[in-house]
C-alpha cells in the first residue's frame, strides 16, 4: 500500500540519518476504502492527489507545532497493507487518514515531495493562518492550502543533496 507520511526538514534529516521512518505508530495518509467511496468515479492519480495533499497539510501543522524550518515535506512509502490500520478501522475523521504500525525503513521509500526553498514565505504566510483554518475561516483555509504551491519530486537518493 502505497503511504505518504508528513514529515519536516528535520524528520526527513532524521531519515537520512537513521534509515528509517519512526517510531510506530506512524501517522500517514493513503487511497483509503473510505476514500474511494467518498470520491466516487475519481481516477487513481486524483485520489492519489488527494491523500498526498491531507499529507502536505498535515506536514504544515507540524512546521508549526515544531518551529522547523517553513518546507513542507511528505515521503512516499509501499508499506505492506496488513501493518496499516485505515480510518475504516478508527484511526480519524479523516478519509486518507492511516496508522502504519511499524517504523518505515528507507528501503520501501520511493520519493520525497517537498516545497522549493523559494516558497518558503508562502508557506510561513500559511502558518500563520493555520488556527484561522483550523477553526472554520474559509479563506484562511483556502491559504493554508498552498494548492498554488506545488511539491517537488525528488527520488529518495537525492535526500542527502536535498539537505545539503
Amino acid at each position: 500500500m502505497r503511504v505518504y507520511v508528513p514529515l519536516t526538514v528535520r524528520g526527513l534529516t532524521d531519515l537520512h540519518r537513521t534509515g528509517s521512518i519512526g517510531p510506530a505508530p506512524i501517522s500517514a495518509h493513503a487511497v483509503t476504502p473510505a476514500l474511494r467511496r467518498e470520491w466516487d468515479g475519481a481516477d487513481e492519480e486524483e485520489l492519489e492527489y488527494a491523500a498526498l495533499s491531507m499529507a502536505a497539510f498535515d506536514s504544515l501543522a507540524r512546521i508549526a507545532e515544531t518551529d522547523d524550518a517553513p518546507r513542507r515535506v511528505v515521503v512516499a512509502a509501499d508499506v505492506d497493507e496488513g501493518g496499516v490500520l485505515t480510518g475504516d478501522e478508527g484511526s480519524g475523521d479523516d478519509v486518507t487518514s492511516v496508522t502504519v504500525r511499524s517504523p518505515i525503513p528507507l528501503s520501501l521509500c520511493h520519493a520525497v515531495h517537498v516545497d522549493d526553498a523559494s516558497a518558503e514565505g508562502e508557506v510561513a504566510q500559511a502558518i500563520a493562518r493555520l488556527p484561522e483554518a483550523t477553526s472554520g475561516d474559509s479563506e484562511a483555509l483556502a491559504d493554508v492550502s498552498l494548492s498554488e504551491t506545488e511539491l517537488l519530486w525528488f527520488a529518495t537518493q537525492e535526500i542527502g543533496d536535498l539537505l545539503g
